[in-house]
C-alpha cells in the first residue's frame, strides 16, 4: 500500500479559532475514492471531522469539495489518480462558492455554483 497526507480544512464558526489545515497521513489502495479516505479519517483519526455525502455515486454533488484548488466530487475521485495528478500531499478545502458552516460542510448557494457538473 501507498502512503498520502490529506492537508483537511478544519473550521468551525461556532467557535472564535482561526481556520487551519489539519495533516493526517494514511495509507490506501489504487481503488479507493478521496470519499474512502475521508471516511476513514473521521472513522479512525478524528471523529470531529465534519464533511457531506450522500448518494456515493456522483450524481448529487453534496461531497462537492476542493482538491488543490481543483473543485471535483470525492465519491468520483481515484485517490490513485489524485496522486498521479498532484503527488502525495493533497489540499482539501471547501469549494468556493459557499460559506463555511464547519470543516468541508458548507451552506449552499445555488446561483452562480456551476464549477462542477454531476454526472447525469
Amino acid at each position: 500500500m501507498n502512503t498520502i497526507t490529506l492537508n483537511i480544512y478544519r473550521f468551525n464558526k461556532e467557535t472564535v479559532s482561526p481556520s487551519i489545515l489539519q495533516p493526517f497521513t494514511l495509507s490506501y489502495s489504487n481503488e479507493q475514492t478521496l470519499l474512502d479516505l475521508l471516511m476513514r479519517v473521521l472513522y479512525e483519526f478524528d471523529s470531529t471531522l465534519a464533511f457531506d455525502k450522500n448518494c456515493r455515486i456522483g450524481l448529487c454533488g453534496s461531497c462537492r469539495l476542493k482538491v488543490n484548488g481543483k473543485v471535483m466530487l470525492a465519491c468520483s475521485e481515484n485517490v490513485a489518480k489524485l496522486v498521479s495528478e498532484f503527488g502525495n500531499e493533497l489540499e482539501i478545502t471547501p469549494y468556493n462558492c459557499t460559506k463555511v458552516v464547519r470543516d468541508l460542510i458548507v451552506e449552499p448557494q445555488f446561483e452562480n455554483c456551476s464549477e462542477i457538473e454531476v454526472k447525469k
